[in-house]
């Protein structure tokens, strides 16, 4: 079995004019490792960032999160689990259903070789974001007014997530991403892997904030 979902015709239509015509393709690049794999649950997950001429001749970045047997155990799959990334790819889904902004996800695929199951993400770089850890900690930002917005904006973005009783479970400031420019605030929530929705508000709020207050220190540094 093997799975092949693409954003929409466009971004199929813009992989193939990137010579990229769909997962052996984006498995096989030699470009060099972005993050070097990571060996765990019986497999590893390493990514790579990739040059990439998006629609009008834009150029860009993309990165692609590529897998071996690094699965997660569901209450449908128990047993042999499914892939991390696919569960990360239909969170990113869900909060773009849901007007949450986060990864735009570009392209998702699949398949089992010599029984080892591979799985791919690709999702468009945020160029010109930091994350708020690396926002607070860069000595050129000394602007104490404009971080007050952009601590609203994040405060915002992550009562937007609650609201839809989304809980990130993985929320600290090096996953909340901010670009700051034209007197625009954009906050993009990343790591999404452990996303999960529950049936009320609160219990996605009760950890998550728990989790970013303890982190909070370094971000009032600035």
């Amino acid at each position: 079995m093997s799975i092949d979902i693409y954003h929409d015709n466009l971004i199929k239509k813009l992989f193939a004019e990137n010579q990229i015509a769909g997962f052996k393709e984006l498995w096989e690049l030699k470009t060099p490792w972005f993050e070097e794999p990571n060996y765990r649950r019986n497999g590893w997950s390493g990514v790579i960032k990739q040059a990439f001429i998006y629609e009008n001749g834009q150029a860009g970045f993309i990165f692609i999160k590529r897998q071996e047997n690094h699965n997660h155990k569901t209450l449908l799959h128990p047993i042999k689990g499914v892939p991390t990334f696919r569960r990360e790819f239909n969170n990113i889904t869900s909060l773009e259903k849901n007007n949450i902004p986060s990864l735009n996800a570009l392209y998702y695929g699949e398949r089992k070789v010599n029984g080892k199951r591979q799985g791919i993400l690709v999702t468009r770089s945020l160029e010109g974001y930091q994350s708020f850890e690396q926002y607070a900690a860069d000595p050129n930002h000394t602007d104490k007014a404009l971080w007050t917005k952009i601590l609203q904006q994040g405060g915002i973005v992550v009562r937007q997530l609650h609201d839809a009783r989304f809980r990130h479970n993985c929320l600290y400031p090096k996953h909340l991403f901010v670009k700051a420019e034209n007197n625009r605030i954009d906050v993009r929530l990343i790591d999404l892997e452990k996303l999960i929705r529950l049936p009320f508000s609160f219990q996605a709020r009760r950890n998550d904030l728990s989790r970013i207050i303890r982190r909070f220190d370094p971000l009032t540094k600035v």
